[in-house]
């Protein structure tokens, strides 16, 4: 009987508990925003726990909801809060803003010859050697070569910050800080918590900034040649707020940003992101704002979501903001067929050329029962192994081919080709031999097949991949597109930088893939991605910076945009479109920005435009005068646009780019910008406007003609841009330019129009 009530009493106690979750509201990751730094003598962390006290009704409860508090940099805490109560915490006295802590994805040599910056460049290593990157990624290898901090004196005085390592992994001259970030505590099973990388991201971009050179690099004998960073003598921070499964919180890459701007560094590279939002509710765009305040510039991936248009990320004008561009070198891997047909496609094929042919077979002939659609794609458990045992499997992919090896290789499969719907334009590691080939080469390979019969026996062998040399520069199809999708006005991306087919550091430690049986490791990899095209950028803004270290963020991004050089069509690999050619209508500046970096020119751009904090505020006070988006980034609550004059000009702000979005085609229109341009040359100089307009479009500037009588001088200009009416055409993009000569340099910038 005892037992029989004991039974009752904790089947009800069980259903009481579970009903009780049940109706408990969802706790959340959110950031509680309260403004810039507090002052040293403030008890922030305190604070943070008795304004938390005043919503959850008790001090213990605010501490155990609290699990970070930002104290370096910024003033905010990170806690886990139900919806409603973090409604109620946004409207207390002294909280700027409350918003969810969202997660981030990572965006995954000769390069640099390329782009006409040669090891013999000139570079000064002295003052070079001053300029620290921070790296906000996955982590960094300590170990690599590429890091060695022989022949590095001290870091620079005003460094402070600290290496937090283990046992084994050690900071040195050239690595001078690591620390991580995971305010959960909960890191996945295949990463640790600390600054190691787990995931080989962080390590490959750090290296592509600033990473030592290092002579006869390669992948099994791929991509031979001199590694090396941008600003190979600058010093390195790392940052972990990702990790190996690819995730950044939002609450991490926070905590990064507020000790990589307390610690001290000159440039901070930014290799993230996801879904763009609007900025005032952006961690990334908070953070970054923290560090433009302190001279500090954020260089940051525009994404991997292209080709679409609008899908452009990190948008905000107070960062530089960097798409994808091809180099010359591009890897080819052939598969040759029984009839003796030999098709190239695409791949990072390590893989020694098998010695025999091996049976080949569509994935839709190698079905599992009631799984043919997708099978044709290679799906999970799509496929029947004792079809599969031994041969090459052809798999037709319309989107991503990142899971189609693994199901090829689990069935049993020894070889895999990808016929790729899109374009084919990226090589990739698989986990075993394989190419991507375009839907023509599919077809050759299909009608081979088909050729043969019902009873023929298709085979076919995967060779190693081959260096290819190509002339063009394209932009990747994955390299996110503008335009701005917040702020309309301001042209983004900013540039483009090398990004697909990269060579670089990598931790020795880690297989390319996942698979547990891949035995291949290395100490380079080579990876595509805006990410991959991120570093350049950054290790080109801090060879600018060794050589003008006092110049601001602002003026940074000037000298990298104004000596870009425009990309001419084609834009997309694998296309023979132009700019009016349907297709290709909208991408143009909204696929390159200002063009493909020039690190040598931009040591030297004759003009800058330069910015402030107040000229932001002035373009922020443009656009929301008095609103939460304001408060937000200048950490007051009840901020005032009243002290800041409205920007001037179509877009209020100093930007090295115009953009103009006709309001209707079918009607004229017209804009006007107002432009300061600072005297960086070497004294007086007198430039003259030059300018390219499209067809339809009229671009004038006011005065045609700057004189500057010493370094330093500032001069305004108006650029009037007068559109004709146009009818019965679709959406696109029209190009122009704005180039100020004094013969000696040319300062460029896009003048983009978009006919809506």
């Amino acid at each position: 009987m005892a037992s029989s009530l004991l039974l009752l009493l904790l089947t009800v106690l069980l259903f009481s508990s579970a009903a009780l979750a049940a109706t408990m509201p969802e706790k959340k990751k959110f950031i509680v925003y309260l403004g810039d730094e507090p002052h040293r003598s403030f008890d922030a962390i305190g604070h943070h726990h008795r304004l938390l006290s005043d919503i959850l009704g008790s001090h213990d409860a605010a501490k155990d909801s609290i699990f970070h508090s930002y104290t370096l940099s910024m003033n905010a805490f990170a806690a886990k809060l139900s919806d409603e109560e973090a409604a109620q915490l946004a409207e207390l006295d002294g909280v700027v803003s409350v918003f969810p802590a969202r997660t981030r994805k990572l965006h995954t040599t000769r390069t640099w010859d390329f782009i006409g910056f040669p090891q013999t460049a000139p570079h000064n290593h002295t003052l070079e050697s001053n300029v620290i990157v921070g790296v906000i990624d996955s982590g960094i290898d300590p170990f690599s070569a590429s890091f060695s901090g022989k022949g590095y004196g001290p870091p620079p005085a005003r460094w402070r910050g600290k290496c937090t390592g283990t046992k084994v992994f050690k900071c040195n001259n050239k690595l001078i800080g690591a620390k991580w970030f995971r305010l959960d505590r909960k890191a996945p099973s295949n990463d640790v918590m600390a600054p190691q990388d787990n995931k080989g991201h962080g390590t490959h971009v750090a290296s592509t900034a600033a990473g030592n050179p290092i002579s006869n690099a390669n992948i099994y004998g791929l991509a031979q040649g001199t590694a090396r960073g941008g600003a190979p003598s600058a010093r390195i921070a790392s940052y972990k707020a990702c990790y190996a499964d690819s995730a950044c919180n939002d609450e991490d890459i926070l905590a990064a940003f507020d000790a990589a701007i307390s610690d001290g560094v000159d440039i901070i590279n930014l290799s993230v992101g996801e879904d763009p939002g609007k900025s005032f509710t952006d961690a990334l765009a908070v953070g970054a704002y923290h560090a433009m305040r302190r001279g500090i510039l954020t260089v940051a991936s525009a994404g991997n979501m292209g080709p679409m248009h609008r899908t452009v990320i990190n948008y905000s004008p107070w960062m530089l903001t960097v798409g994808a561009s091809t180099h010359d070198r591009q890897f080819g891997t052939d598969i040759v067929l029984g009839n003796g047909k030999r098709i190239t496609g695409t791949s990072v094929n390590t893989f020694q050329t098998d010695k025999v042919f091996r049976p080949l077979v569509l994935g839709i002939d190698a079905t599992t029962i009631g799984m043919t659609f997708s099978a044709q794609m290679c799906g999970p458990d799509s496929l029947d192994p004792e079809k599969v045992k031994g041969k090459i499997v052809v798999c037709k992919i319309t989107g991503s081919a990142e899971t189609a090896d693994k199901v090829v290789n689990a069935a049993g499969g020894v070889g895999l080709v990808i016929e790729m719907i899109m374009p084919v334009d990226r090589a990739e590691t698989f986990e075993l031999p394989a190419t991507m080939v375009s839907k023509e080469g599919g077809a050759i390979i299909r009608e081979y097949i088909d050729s043969l019969g019902s009873k023929g026996k298709p085979v076919a062998k995967i060779e190693k991949s081959h260096a290819v040399t190509t002339k063009n520069i394209v932009i990747p199809s994955f390299s996110a597109r503008g335009p701005n999708p917040l702020y309309t006005e301001i042209l983004k991306p900013d540039l483009v930088a090398p990004g697909m087919n990269i060579l670089a550091a990598y931790p020795y430690y880690i297989p390319f893939t996942d698979d547990p049986k891949d035995y291949r490791y290395g100490s380079f990899q080579i990876m595509s991605g805006t990410s991959m095209a991120t570093p350049h950028a950054a290790g080109a803004a801090a060879y600018v910076k060794s050589f003008h270290p006092s110049w601001s963020p602002a003026s940074l991004r000037s000298a990298l945009m104004t000596t870009a050089r425009p990309i001419p069509p084609p834009l997309l690999p694998n296309s023979t479109t132009n700019s009016t050619t349907k297709s290709n209508k909208l991408d143009l500046e909204y696929a390159y920005g200002s063009g493909q970096i020039d690190p040598l020119a931009a040591v030297n751009p004759g003009l800058v435009y330069d910015l402030t904090e107040s000229s932001y505020l002035r373009f922020l006070c443009s656009k929301h005068p008095n609103t939460t988006a304001v408060s937000i980034l200048t950490g007051s609550r009840n901020f005032d646009c009243a002290p800041y004059s409205k920007g001037k000009g179509y877009d209020a702000l100093n930007y090295p780019s115009f953009h103009y979005v006709v309001p209707d085609s079918a009607k004229a229109s017209a804009a006007t910008y107002r432009r300061i341009v600072t005297n960086v040359g070497q004294g007086a100089a007198v430039y003259k406007a030059v300018v390219e307009a499209p067809v339809g479009v009229a671009i004038e500037v006011k005065p045609a003609k700057l004189e500057f009588a010493k370094v330093n001088e500032k001069r305004v200009f108006d650029v009037v841009v007068r559109v004709a009416a146009v009818s019965g055409r679709p959406p696109y993009i029209a190009s122009g330019s704005l180039t100020w000569s004094d013969g000696v340099h040319r300062v460029r910038s896009p003048v983009a129009i978009h006919y809506t």
